[in-house]
């Protein structure tokens, strides 16, 4: 009866044993197929979230363009170049630095005024370090050959870097530049 009551506890005990491995098998396999669809998800989701760039740089778009347009050769000038030069970066900032002093100088002698009205932006394309923003506008401008204000549509591509959290102007492009 020993034998009998021993085979039993051995068998009961392999049973319990199998029984509490299957739980941890399937345990582990719910856990890993539940972590495999998370990362899976995080994998498909992840370059649609980054996929534009943030409303800032659109804004640093419309602020550049509204900067750029906005002079007078009378008042604060050297303003204009401060203000124009702290929204920019790399070769427009190079660009504009170098020919500040004779663009100037020309402004000055053409009498220029220009402000900016009905500005609209939009992303083209980017992502959180660059984009590119289409800002159009209009433009009344005078000069002396022209005292009366003209008014002028115009539709500039300004390139964009994310420098430290501030998105710069690095590169301006626009058909009437050509």
């Amino acid at each position: 009866m020993s034998v009998v009551l021993d085979t039993v506890r051995a068998d009961a005990r392999i049973r319990v044993g199998s029984t509490d491995q299957r739980k941890i098998v399937f345990r582990t396999g719910v856990l890993g197929s539940l972590l495999g669809s998370i990362a899976i998800a995080a994998v498909i989701v992840a370059p649609n979230a980054a996929a534009g760039p943030p409303d800032a740089a659109r804004l640093a778009g419309c602020d550049f363009g509204r900067e750029v347009s906005t002079y007078d050769h009378a008042h604060d000038l050297d303003g204009y170049f401060e203000r124009v030069l702290d929204r920019s970066t790399g070769a427009f900032h190079a660009e504009f630095t170098e020919s500040r002093d004779a663009l100037a100088a020309a402004m000055r002698q053409a009498e220029v005024r220009s402000t900016a009205e009905n500005i609209t932006c939009g992303v083209v394309s980017g992502d959180f370090l660059s984009a590119d923003v289409l800002v159009t506008l209009t433009q009344i401008r005078s000069n002396a050959n022209a005292p009366e204000p003209q008014r002028l549509n115009m539709a500039i591509n300004v390139r964009l870097t994310n420098v430290w959290g501030r998105w710069l102007v690095h590169e301006l492009d626009s058909p009437l530049l050509k």
